[in-house]
């Protein structure tokens, strides 16, 4: 068993980003993001502050801009659009999840060059051609990952366990243009068992802990393991899959924590520099 270190990889990649903040400093360009949170809840709190810790580690601008629970849509529309004229900001992302009466459809007001996480209308549609254009920063962190270890997609019968439009659908695409045979499994699925037992690898997103047994995958599988599941009445978290149960059959797997979470915001970074350079044509 090979573990799929995300927490070591991320932060070698942010430091090599340095480079890049130290060149866009040079020309007086600051890179940054803008993360705006909508009432209080408390993992939205903590991802938004490891965002914050790891962009203030390599020079990136954070500004988080905080609105109440009962926030009104419309005030939220204006106050991204007016992000969306402030040539200062280089990405905007909008912490998920919102409240109930806003709808995930104000992600589109998001200007497209600004979308760092990928997941306007506008970006999605480029992903599903194969453009070029930001992608969903999770599923980005696992084919950087794959890549890292040199772990070859092309002909590879994969079962995607959860379908959102953050993770699952976005990662289906990245797979199927790297070769991959894709199944995608939801909450309407009967048997997922029979779709994970003869995938070479199983990349789960179903936010259930500890769903994927040893019994559900066959000899030499790889895991992807995205879950990121509190454990009630500890501090501890755990992933989708019940690692103790897989250990000894898996070729390779991601840890939780300290796999694909790390991973997710290296490429934030990565993509709210990039749009750094695309703003000022380097």
């Amino acid at each position: 068993m090979i573990i799929l270190d995300g927490k070591t990889l991320s932060h070698n990649l942010i430091e090599t980003y340095k480079d890049d903040i130290d060149l866009l400093k040079q020309k007086n360009i600051i890179p940054s993001l803008c993360v705006i949170i909508v009432g209080n809840n408390p993992e939205s709190e903590l991802y938004v502050k490891m965002k914050q810790k790891e962009c203030r580690r390599v020079g990136i601008k954070f500004t988080k801009l905080e609105y109440s629970y009962d926030t009104l849509e419309e005030t939220l529309i204006y106050n991204i659009s007016r992000l969306n004229d402030d040539n200062s900001i280089h990405g905007i992302i909008i912490q998920l999840p919102l409240p109930d009466h806003i709808s995930d459809s104000v992600l589109n007001v998001i200007r497209p060059s600004k979308d760092v996480d990928g997941l306007t209308m506008t970006s999605s549609g480029a992903l599903i051609h194969n453009l070029k254009t930001f992608v969903p920063c999770t599923p980005l962190g696992c084919i950087e990952l794959l890549n890292t270890y040199n772990i070859e997609l092309n002909g590879l019968n994969v079962t995607i366990i959860g379908s959102s439009n953050l993770v699952g659908l976005p990662m289906s695409h990245l797979l199927l243009q790297r070769g991959a045979t894709v199944t995608i499994c939801n909450i309407n699925t009967k048997d997922v068992k029979a779709h994970t037992i003869n995938a070479d690898m199983i990349i789960s997103c179903c936010g259930v802990p500890n769903m994927v047994k040893g019994d559900w995958i066959k000899e030499d599988c790889i895991i992807i393991d995205i879950g990121i599941n509190k454990i009630e009445g500890s501090n501890k978290i755990t992933g989708d899959v019940d690692f103790e149960s897989v250990k000894d059959k898996v070729k390779y797997i991601t840890p939780v924590p300290g796999g694909i979470g790390p991973m997710t915001i290296s490429m934030l970074l990565k993509q709210t520099i990039d749009s750094a350079k695309y703003f000022n044509n380097i």
